[in-house]
């Protein structure tokens, strides 16, 4: 029962796979700014990523669904709307439904506020994450209980927000990219590694890919988590379409399982 608990309170981190403590950063690791064109093909808004999780490839976990919705184009303000399920067996013994809505703003889509909405089995609870970029001042709240500030010394994104905006990034193989994260109380520059892809089928038929592989030090339940690889397709719109990740029990596999975008065409004409 524990490790099927473990299991389930992981599935949101697989999307969120930026998340943790980053290695010290190299010398030949840049943190560069989002490229225009990219930022105009994956982070526009009108998206609908769905991915099915299983655990060792064979059995469903759960499903995760991300949505980026357009709220102000003159201040390049969005919404993002996470919901994280457990399915199968897994969620006969632990449900779990974990939904997060996250409001970002700017052209580094920095995160203003997230709202996380709890229920994982018998433990249920709302939290709310406040981001003062330009204060220096990351204010959390549980419960309703007094909020707790943490100073950080330069722009953060969180879990998702990093995960959207390394899309954005000039990634070639072989280089290195560090993206500024809060987690665990304090900010992070999250190394990311780039590699050469290769072929792949998947939803949207056969894409060129290439790998990303944060680098991550993990505390407390993150333990359980090895560093994600993440594949990306290799054009403009550089669409995930799968996230793994080792557990302390075999690993889970999360696989884009439907997309729809308005606007920029898609990889052999999907969509």
């Amino acid at each position: 029962m524990s490790s099927l608990r473990n299991t389930t309170r992981i599935l949101p981190l697989l999307l969120a796979a930026l998340i943790g403590l980053a290695s010290p950063a190299a010398g030949d690791v840049t943190r560069p700014e989002p490229e225009a064109p990219l930022l105009a093909t994956t982070y526009a808004g009108d998206e609908y990523l769905k991915y099915d999780i299983s655990w060792m490839g064979l059995i469903k976990a759960g499903e995760l669904v991300m949505e980026i919705k357009p709220l102000d184009a003159a201040k390049e303000r969005f919404l993002v709307k996470v919901t994280a399920k457990s399915a199968g067996l897994l969620a006969f013994f632990y449900p779990v439904r974990d939904y997060f809505e996250i409001v970002v703003q700017g052209r580094e889509r920095l995160p203003v506020r997230m709202t996380m909405e709890q229920n994982e089995g018998s433990r249920q609870g709302r939290r709310i994450t406040v981001y003062n970029q330009k204060g220096g001042e990351v204010t959390y709240s549980k419960d309703g209980r007094p909020p707790e500030i943490f100073p950080v010394t330069g722009p953060v994104h969180n879990e998702f927000t990093s995960f959207l905006i390394m899309r954005a990034l000039p990634l070639r193989a072989g280089e290195s990219v560090t993206v500024p994260t809060f987690a665990d109380r304090k900010r992070h520059e999250v190394k990311v590694l780039v590699e050469q892809g290769a072929a792949s089928e998947s939803v949207l038929g056969q894409v060129e890919t290439m790998k990303v592989e944060p680098q991550l030090n993990f505390a407390g339940l993150y333990q359980k988590v090895g560093n994600p690889e993440i594949w990306l397709t290799a054009d403009q719109n550089r669409i995930p379409i799968r996230i793994e990740a080792k557990i302390k029990i075999g690993s889970l596999t999360a696989e884009l399982s439907e997309y729809r975008r308005q606007g920029a065409p898609l990889p052999n004409g999907s969509g």
